[in-house]
């Protein structure tokens, strides 16, 4: 750490960056396609009109923004799981003036035949499977859920409006992909309406069996089944984002997409070529589905983009 930071409920320096993602107000636009990769981010961020503002902080967090087809976005890297999705969303709107619309754009294990590898989720909702630490304590200090080895949360509603614009959006462009593809290539399908599961890791909560651990998780993805039988896709962050856009306040919208890496149905697992075609196709069309989310726009006198051509 090299700044001097001040308030250490919400820690920011004296120019007013927040303390993990390393931005201040002018930075970040209130239209935010966020993925976990920094070498995903680089590469849609190509499809930008231009660049006005690059960051990568000390804690792992890339901040890119511009404008696309002249509006001002932003596309940040967060990394994985649940802690780095609560520091980006709380330290952004920290940031951003009015309100946000953020789309997650990650990959995914399915749990439906309906979506085998190369097929893209658009979930309606999600909800979050956590280990029960007191289960796995010597002396539990909740007896009511001491026997219980991973806990199932309800739902979290994503954006609907957002969520029916990047499910239409998302279909058009795997759809006008196609029949350009090489023989024996396929994308798609569109797979929507369902549920989002986020593991609190990706081994434990998500059913991975670890001979060197004690887990105790044989059972845990039929028992979330067996809460919300309609589960398409199992993550890390995209439920927590719902999760925190419905405790902001009504101030953040969130809709999210994942591509299928791995079929946790017949084990089968994407191919590199597969993901190189899918990949920017999903990332334009995040990008297209951003720009048509109905929000108002931030004021521009002090930001990175003030000056930028618009479209």
């Amino acid at each position: 750490m090299k700044e001097t930071l001040t308030n250490a409920n919400f820690p920011q320096d004296a120019e007013g960056h927040v303390y993990h993602i390393s931005v201040k107000r002018g930075q970040v636009a209130n239209r935010i396609l966020t993925v976990g990769d920094h070498h995903r981010a680089r590469a849609i961020a190509k499809l930008l009109d231009r660049i006005d503002f690059e960051r990568s902080s000390q804690r792992g967090f890339l901040t890119i923004t511009g404008r696309y087809k002249g509006v001002p976005v932003s596309i940040m890297a967060i990394g994985m799981g649940n802690c780095m999705m609560d520091f980006f969303v709380r330290e952004s709107r920290a940031v951003v003036d009015g309100d946000i619309a953020i789309i997650r754009f990650g990959s995914c294990g399915s749990l439906t035949e309906r979506a085998p590898p190369g097929s893209v989720i658009v979930p309606k909702a999600g909800y979050c499977i956590r280990r029960n630490i007191d289960y796995f304590c010597d002396t539990p200090l909740m007896p009511a859920i001491q026997d219980i080895p991973y806990l199932v949360s309800g739902n979290f509603a994503a954006d609907e409006g957002m969520t029916d614009i990047l499910e239409k959006t998302m279909e058009q462009a795997l759809a006008e992909a196609q029949p350009h593809l090489d023989a024996g290539v396929t994308i798609g399908p569109v797979v929507a309406g369902g549920l989002n599961a986020d593991g609190c890791s990706f081994y434990s909560a998500q059913g991975r069996m670890d001979p060197q651990f004690w887990d105790d998780n044989k059972d845990v993805i039929q028992t979330a089944l067996a809460a919300h039988p309609t589960t398409d896709a199992l993550e890390m962050e995209t439920s927590m984002l719902f999760h925190l856009a419905q405790c902001s306040k009504g101030t953040v919208r969130a809709a999210g997409c994942m591509q299928v890496f791995a079929d946790r149905v017949n084990n089968g697992f994407i191919r590199p070529e597969v993901v190189a075609i899918l990949e920017p196709i999903v990332g334009k069309a995040v990008l297209d589905s951003l720009v048509q989310v109905d929000l108002e726009a931030m004021e521009e006198a002090g930001t990175v983009w003030e000056n930028a051509p618009k479209a």
